[in-house]
C-alpha cells in the first residue's frame, strides 16, 4: 500500500465575523495515515456569494488526499451566502440549499459564525460544533488515530431506464457502546458548474468565477435530516448489524455518474459521528 505522509496542518486564519473568512498558508507535520479504517466525515459549510469558500474546498479536497482517502467530504450549502439570487445578482441563480443543511446549519450554528467552516465528525471543540478550515487537519488528526467502532457497507443499484436508486446500508458496530444511534444517509454530486465568488487567481476568475465547479454538493437525504435510528436500547453490541434499503428516483438535475451515496452513523446525544462512507451511485 502506498504510504501517504504529512499534516497537522494549521492554517493562519482572518477572522471577520460578518464577512467570509480567508483561508491562507499550512504548515505542515508529518504523519501516516494509510494504516487504518476510521474515516471523518468533513462538512464544509459554504456558498455561492463566499469569497473565500473555494479556498475552504480545495483545503477539504487535500486533506481527503493526505489522510489517503479516509474522509468522507459533504460541501453543506447554507445560510446568507447560499442564497439564490445573492444580493439580487441573477448570475446566482442556482440553489443548492437543502431542507436537511438547513436545519443542520441552524442546529449546528454555522453561518452564523461566519463562512467558510465547518464540522468534523460533529465534535464538539471549545463548546463548539463549529470548526474553522485552519483547525481541521487537527481536529481530524487524533479521531483518524482511533479504531473504527462501526463499519459501513454501500450497495447500489442504479436503475438507467427510471432513474431510480435502491441503495442498501448496512452498519455492523465493532465494539460494545452505550448510547442511542442513528444513521443518515445522504446523495452528494460533484462536477456542478455555476457561478462561484472567489477571491483566489490561483484556483478561478475572480471576483466571480462563472465556471467554477461544486463538488460534493449535499443534494439531500433518503431517511430525513437527524437519519433513522440503529439502537434504541441504550447500547449496541459489538457485531450486531443494522441493515435497510432506500429508494429514490433522481430528479433530471441529479447526474448519476456525478453522484455518491454517502451514511454515516452518529451518537444521538453528543452527534459526534462515529463512522463514514462513501460509495459512487454507479459503483
Amino acid at each position: 500500500m502506498k504510504i501517504r505522509y504529512i499534516i497537522l496542518v494549521v492554517l493562519i486564519f482572518a477572522v471577520s465575523f460578518n464577512s467570509c473568512d480567508k483561508v491562507d498558508a499550512p504548515f505542515i507535520e508529518s504523519r501516516d495515515y494509510c494504516n487504518g479504517n476510521k474515516k471523518v466525515l468533513i462538512e464544509d459549510y459554504t456558498g455561492h456569494g463566499c469569497v473565500n469558500c473555494p479556498g475552504a474546498a480545495v483545503l477539504a479536497q487535500e486533506l481527503k488526499e493526505i489522510f489517503c482517502g479516509r474522509a468522507v467530504i459533504i460541501a453543506v450549502h447554507a445560510g446568507y451566502f447560499a442564497q439564490p439570487d445573492f444580493e439580487n445578482n441573477p448570475v446566482f441563480a442556482a440553489n443548492f440549499t437543502t431542507e436537511a443543511g438547513n436545519e443542520w446549519d441552524t442546529y449546528f450554528g454555522n453561518s452564523a459564525k461566519g463562512n467558510p467552516n465547518g464540522l468534523i465528525d460533529r465534535v464538539r471543540v471549545n463548546d463548539s460544533y463549529v470548526i474553522y478550515p485552519q483547525s481541521w487537519a487537527e481536529v481530524a488528526d487524533p479521531l483518524l488515530m482511533e479504531p473504527a467502532e462501526a463499519f459501513i457497507t454501500i450497495n447500489n443499484d442504479f436503475n438507467v431506464s427510471n432513474n431510480t436508486l435502491s441503495t442498501n446500508i448496512k452498519t455492523e458496530f465493532q465494539q460494545d457502546i452505550e448510547g442511542s444511534f442513528k444513521v443518515i444517509v445522504c446523495i452528494t454530486q460533484d462536477n456542478i458548474i455555476a457561478p462561484q465568488k472567489n477571491n483566489d487567481p490561483e484556483i478561478g476568475a475572480t471576483p466571480i468565477d462563472s465556471t467554477y465547479v461544486h463538488n460534493h454538493v449535499l443534494r439531500g437525504t433518503l431517511n430525513g435530516s437527524w437519519g433513522e435510528y440503529v439502537s434504541t436500547t441504550g447500547a449496541v453490541a459489538m457485531n450486531e448489524v443494522y441493515e435497510k434499503t432506500y429508494d429514490i428516483e433522481f430528479p433530471t438535475s441529479w447526474i448519476a455518474e456525478d453522484c455518491h451515496v454517502v451514511a454515516f452513523v452518529y451518537n444521538e446525544s453528543n452527534k459526534q459521528v462515529l463512522q463514514a462512507e462513501e460509495i459512487s451511485v454507479l459503483d
